[in-house]
């Protein structure tokens, strides 16, 4: 009898300890799954919001960035050569504006006669004793006083230009109406307005031969009202003046 007793609290105390083994096992395998969870999310949600402002500082770099535009874009569609150099601005000085007194010299000094090719960069104007009697001589030098500030304002001084400062600048070809028709839309090959060249280069996406564009057309488009007897033909054999349906001679309002 005290042997069978004797084996029924062995038996007891054996599936006491078996029932109770397994639960710290049960206990201790759930807190580490959890956690390794935890661990793992965290670090993903820190990067994230790390990598975050990486975008908009490239987005602020190439709006100012105008250097690729002015490098690669600026050059003439017609012969090829760059529109912007070095020391190209002109800096006129109002002071020596007298109109049929004026006249246009290249950055060596030599006499520039009237043409239907736009500035290049250099040129300065001159203050004559003699009024100048040939009328497209006259009209050369008052076109060099509209179209110079234009180029150097939207060549180089863009940056630190207004929307509204430009419209100003440019205001003269609006009153004549050149250059306010807007394209349809605005990228390499479009034939932007006035209003359009500007937010097209403050985009920081743009390019520069609808820029050049812009500067050669708008210029001749002014001989165009300005010069009389003046032969407008192209080497192509096109005439921009009556393509353009513009009066030549009306003169510049």
């Amino acid at each position: 009898m005290k042997t069978q007793i004797s084996l029924l609290l062995c038996l007891l105390i054996l599936t006491g300890c078996s029932n109770v083994t397994p639960t710290p096992e049960t206990v201790l395998e759930e807190p580490p799954e959890a956690t390794g969870v935890t661990i793992v999310e965290a670090p993903a949600q820190t990067d994230v919001v790390a990598e975050a402002p990486d975008p908009t500082e490239v987005v602020v770099v190439a709006a100012l960035d105008l250097t690729q535009l002015w490098s690669y874009g600026l050059t003439s569609i017609r012969t090829g050569d760059p529109l912007i150099a070095e020391d190209g601005q002109h800096r006129l000085d109002e002071g020596v504006i007298s109109h049929g007194y004026n006249l246009v010299v290249d950055k060596n000094g030599n006499l520039l006669t009237p043409s239907a090719a736009p500035l290049h960069g250099g040129e300065q104007l001159i203050l004559t004793e003699e009024y100048q009697e040939d009328h497209n001589l006259r009209e050369y030098a008052h076109i060099y006083t509209l179209m110079a500030p234009i180029r150097d304002t939207i060549l180089y001084h863009f940056e630190e230009t207004s929307r509204d400062e430009w419209l100003a600048v440019t205001r003269v070809l609006t009153t004549n109406n050149i250059k306010t028709e807007d394209a349809p839309e605005a990228n390499g090959r479009s034939v932007l307005s006035t209003e359009q060249v500007y937010d097209y280069i403050a985009s920081g996406e743009a390019e520069g031969s609808p820029v050049m564009r812009y500067l050669e057309e708008a210029g001749l488009e002014l001989k165009c009202l300005a010069f009389i007897d003046f032969n407008f033909i192209n080497p192509e054999g096109g005439n921009h003046c009556e393509e353009h349906n513009l009066a030549v001679g009306s003169g510049i309002k």
